[in-house]
């Protein structure tokens, strides 16, 4: 969508949630959003997410939505995205009684080069974007190709 169009349409109507921030046709976003918040997942690698979930006046709960339990950043804790043999019926099964039972954590979506994606019953992109709860989703250095934008706090 043309600038000139985009800043019409977001004077009328509002921002398109998709739309909103991403520059031209490659689908880079040039705005970042400064605060994870429920409904409205964030893009950041495990080192910045460390650093700034460091500055945070109160520090979450966090559980990554992981294929292994290998590499889990800080004092993060784990929630298994794939298991063998078990169907993503499964998988979601699982994820919705950790869900009811951290219902104020925070959820980091494991998408590092190398990992796994998790199993789900439906696209990730719609489960994550309908989440209520604050999402973050994990990925390696320099990645910039994911549908939503970065994470850059702004305390």
């Amino acid at each position: 969508m043309p600038l000139s169009q985009w800043n019409r349409r977001s004077q009328t109507c509002g921002p398109d949630l998709a739309e909103w921030g991403r520059a031209m046709s490659n689908d880079m976003w040039i705005h970042p959003q400064p605060m994870p918040m429920p409904r409205s997942p964030c893009v950041i690698d495990e080192h910045t997410a460390l650093q700034q979930i460091a500055r945070l006046p109160r520090k979450p709960r966090i559980f990554l939505w992981s294929d292994s339990d290998r590499s889990i950043p800080g004092d993060w804790e784990y929630l298994a995205s794939v298991r063998q043999g078990v169907p993503p019926e499964g998988i979601m099964a699982e994820f919705d009684a950790w869900s009811l039972q951290y219902p104020q954590a925070w959820l980091a979506v494991d998408l590092r080069q190398g990992v796994i994606p998790p199993s789900t019953s439906k696209p990730l992109e719609q489960l994550l974007g309908q989440m209520p709860r604050t999402v973050l989703i994990i990925v390696s250095e320099g990645d910039v190709s994911q549908p939503w934008p970065p994470w850059e706090l702004i305390i």
